[in-house]
């Protein structure tokens, strides 16, 4: 099936100006995706040293709060395991963490949900392509769910807060990608508003079923 890029002109100009590396992308059919599942129990230890600072220090604006935080990691006053979860999200996800530790733990319950929903359905959770897609739309729609789809969007685009100079392991500009998680996501908040009553399975395959339909709004940049 043909790539899905209706509505979105950022991705057909990149497209239209890289096509050559679409051969490369075709060779490399599994490039796995940085996206790894977090898990929970040390995530939960994270966020209940973060309510702890923030109970320690009311009144503490969310930078201040960070600056405690970063330097218990500089100093290595946390378990190594929990040190990679706090070094692996973005700056804007850091202060969301913050702000919203409750909804934050539903945000890496739904993360954990579409990493293994992606897994399920594909078999493995690749770059830039329909499996892609298919897991940054659960995520959203499951976030929505959830949390709600306003602060999803905060935590969806805080994910996406990173550099994006270069290229990917698959060839296309950090850029490109960028822009097509940006508008899966916003496809599956949609999603999941429209199907907030239907199990987790049940939502996995009604965007699983959407992502091959002629008329799906989910795009990808490569097969």
């Amino acid at each position: 099936m043909r790539k899905k890029i209706i509505g979105v002109m950022g991705l057909v100009m990149v497209l239209g100006a890289i096509s050559p590396l679409s051969a490369y992308a075709n060779e490399n059919t599994c490039i796995e995706s940085e996206w790894n599942t977090i898990e929970e129990e040390k995530f939960d230890i994270l966020i209940d040293e973060i309510i702890s600072i923030k109970n320690d220090n009311p009144g503490f604006t969310d930078e201040q709060l960070l600056t405690i935080i970063n330097k218990q990691i500089s100093e290595s006053r946390m378990e190594k395991g929990i040190i990679d979860i706090w070094n692996s999200l973005t700056e804007s996800e850091k202060k969301l963490c913050i702000r919203y530790p409750f909804d934050a733990l539903k945000v890496n319950t739904a993360r954990n949900i579409a990493t293994e929903q992606t897994q399920t359905k594909f078999g493995y959770s690749g770059l830039g392509d329909r499996s892609d897609a298919f897991r940054h739309g659960i995520w959203n729609a499951e976030m929505s769910i959830l949390i709600g789809s306003e602060k999803a969007e905060l935590f969806a685009t805080a994910h996406e807060d990173k550099d994006v100079s270069g290229n990917e392991s698959d060839g296309f500009p950090k850029t490109a990608h960028k822009e097509m998680d940006l508008h899966n996501n916003e496809v599956g908040r949609q999603m999941g508003e429209e199907h907030r009553e239907v199990s987790e399975d049940e939502l996995a395959d009604i965007i699983y079923s959407d992502i091959y339909s002629e008329s799906t709004q989910f795009v990808w940049l490569h097969e």
